[in-house]
């Protein structure tokens, strides 16, 4: 599992005198620090609904959610985490906060990484809907995690054996069109954990949610987790994108290559089954 510090980022945003950021901090899964060890789920949660309603109470709750969501991406963005674009944002959402704020914000991240911690599961989603935010008009709503995990489970029959996959190709695909917070790629991936995989060198996830928000908070939960994914904002119905993001698995284990590999030799075993059918 990977998380990162959230920390530094804040503090460096919220300089005076602008510099770029320093590359993220991995925090070791293995040593959380003593006070949030004990933590269960529902307690983390508990904790973070408290946290976030005392954070920036003059402000609209849908916008701290945001702004939150919004830095927690950035900084897990490895590739853009540099870029001026990003420290210019980042400083002015931070701007909004009062000191106290920006420590509440540190605490909501801290959170969350100990929740996920524990469990696989769709923290976020679930925060997102008991504290309400919900959009009636667009219909936004976020499965409960129970449903997903047994949805996942009910759909294992229908699809091909992963363990045959991951042998011939070292890894298995899988997509979701409609993400939101990616919880039904968590779900699968929590199967082929207690399958005996491991996702983060024997799975790939592609997600793609029209919501920025969503596709942050997708993009947020598979990097903590340790899951290689490619996130995408964009309209599945269109193909329309307006930025597609990496989890830092992805990267530390190589799945660039990895998936062009994976379709040269597609591409040359439909050759040979075309050659043999025309034989």
């Amino acid at each position: 599992m990977s998380q990162l510090s959230f920390a530094s980022f804040f503090d460096q945003a919220k300089a005076s005198e602008p510099h770029a950021p320093q590359r993220p901090a991995v925090i070791p899964a293995q040593n959380p620090t003593p006070a949030r060890q004990m933590l269960s789920i529902d307690e983390a949660r508990r904790q973070f609904i408290r946290v976030f309603k005392d954070t920036a109470r003059s402000l609209r709750r849908w916008d701290v959610f945001r702004d939150f969501i919004t830095l927690a991406a950035s900084e897990l963005d490895l590739v853009r985490i540099r870029t001026p674009e990003n420290i210019e944002n980042s400083r002015e959402i931070c701007a909004k906060y009062s000191d106290s704020d920006i420590k509440n914000l540190h605490e909501l991240f801290v959170l969350m990484v100990c929740a996920l911690e524990a469990k696989f599961h769709d923290f976020l989603g679930a925060i997102f809907m008991a504290l309400e935010l919900g959009d009636d008009r667009n219909g936004q709503y976020f499965t409960p995690y129970q449903v997903q995990s047994l949805l996942a489970r009910l759909i294992k029959p229908e699809i091909p054996d992963p363990g045959n996959i991951i042998a011939r190709e070292g890894f298995v695909t899988v997509s979701d069109p409609a993400s939101g917070s990616a919880g039904m790629i968590i779900a699968y991936a929590e199967n082929l954990l207690e399958a005996g995989y491991n996702p983060s060198e024997q799975m790939y996830a592609h997600c793609v949610d029209i919501d920025p928000v969503a596709a942050d908070m997708a993009f947020i939960q598979l990097s903590l987790l340790g899951i290689p994914a490619e996130v995408v904002t964009g309209n599945s119905l269109t193909l329309e994108c307006s930025r597609v993001r990496y989890t830092p698995v992805y990267y530390i284990n190589n799945f660039e290559k990895r998936l062009d590999d994976q379709r040269r030799f597609r591409t040359m075993r439909e050759f040979m089954r075309g050659m043999t059918e025309a034989a």
